[in-house]
């Protein structure tokens, strides 16, 4: 641990008895016009723990008041599926919404002007949904490397438009959200220790900041030729799955998720890598970040995954992920038959190559 994340962790010790900091959001609306709308949904995720505040129209409520540990983008809906949500950031704001027959407005202010500037692409990406599973079930692979391109450079702006909020704006409502969305693509998260270190005091003490600097450490420890940490965590058939298992083995921890379309493309190579050295003292270990069983489910049997897949359904919160500092997938850790990390974030070819010299010799 260098001295740097020593006084960062002094640091955020020290001062989270007074640092602590709340936050709110107000909600009011008018009853709809129309009548089949019953019911307004508010939906955000914290920490990996979603929440869902309401108003019932047939009991005539109107308004929410509702405190915050930080401010979090949050999704408005109805009970309408005809009628568009509205992503919005929930911060210390008051939410005028109106509710039309196909649309969720409201009211123009700076942090929402700024909130769709950093959110746009995740509006246009839906867009070739249709034309990603048309090209996929046609198999039109130059179709899709065209359209990988598109996603890519998508990806790219993000970064670069987060990025530059972020430090234009270290002191704004947006600064903690900024952060995350350009963070999120980083393999190794112990790089982003020192803009983590440039957070106002109520972003770092936040829920998501505590787990970022949780993630912070857990990605400085699990470096290569460190020694691999244990665990215990749910297999997908209920049994309980320590990494001692594994001991005596190289392994492959890999993390990915089923809504992670890169994870997902690997698994063909995946699996033909496991078919040629899984009796050669190679196995691999899945763990998925997962919040719904019944999606990680299908796409294990759907891409065939024969080893064993292990979750706590926490999502990105996953305990393990926490513990080896993994914020995006894919990610994965060679381990060798003693328990030390030999090789971190492999591609498909890269591991292939590594476990030719390894097992083949």
């Amino acid at each position: 641990m260098t001295k740097f994340t020593i006084a960062l962790l002094l640091a955020f010790s020290s001062v989270t008895v007074f640092a602590q900091q709340t936050f709110f959001y107000n909600l009011s609306t008018t009853l709809p016009a129309n009548k089949s709308v019953t019911k307004l949904y508010v939906s955000y995720e914290i920490a990996g723990i979603k929440y869902q505040d309401s108003l019932d129209f047939q009991k005539k409520q109107l308004t929410l008041k509702k405190v915050l540990p930080q401010p979090v983008a949050a999704t408005i809906s109805t009970n309408d599926d005809k009628i568009m949500p509205l992503d919005v950031m929930l911060a210390n704001n008051n939410l005028n919404v109106v509710i039309t027959d196909n649309s969720i407005t409201i009211g123009k202010s700076k942090l929402h002007s700024d909130f769709l500037y950093l959110t746009e692409n995740d509006r246009i990406r839906p867009t070739y949904f249709p034309l990603y599973g048309e090209l996929s079930e046609k198999n039109d692979t130059i179709g899709l490397q065209k359209l990988g391109v598109v996603f890519d450079s998508l990806k790219k702006n993000d970064l670069k438009k987060s990025y530059d909020y972020f430090k234009a704006n270290k002191t704004s409502l947006l600064s903690l959200f900024s952060f995350n969305r350009y963070t999120t693509f980083f393999a190794d998260y112990s790089k982003v220790e020192n803009d983590f270190a440039l957070l106002p005091l109520w972003a770092k003490n936040s829920p998501e900041g505590k787990s970022t600097l949780a993630k912070i450490a857990g990605a400085k420890s699990a470096q290569v030729n460190t020694p691999a940490k244990n665990f215990v965590q749910q297999s997908l058939t209920g049994q309980k799955i320590s990494l001692e298992n594994y001991k005596g083995n190289y392994l492959l921890l890999d993390f990915w998720a089923s809504w992670c379309a890169p994870c997902r493309k690997e698994h063909p190579n995946l699996r033909r890598t496991y078919e040629e050295f899984k009796t050669k003292n190679f196995e691999i270990l899945s763990v998925s970040l997962d919040s719904n069983k019944k999606a990680w489910e299908n796409a294990v049997t759907k891409d065939q995954l024969t080893w064993t897949q292990i979750s706590d359904l926490k999502g990105q919160e996953n305990d393990i992920a926490i513990q080896y500092g993994v914020q995006s997938v894919p990610a994965n850790f060679l381990i060798d038959p003693k328990g030390t990390i030999i090789a971190k974030n492999l591609t498909s070819e890269q591991l292939h190559e590594m476990l030719e010299k390894l097992l083949l010799k």
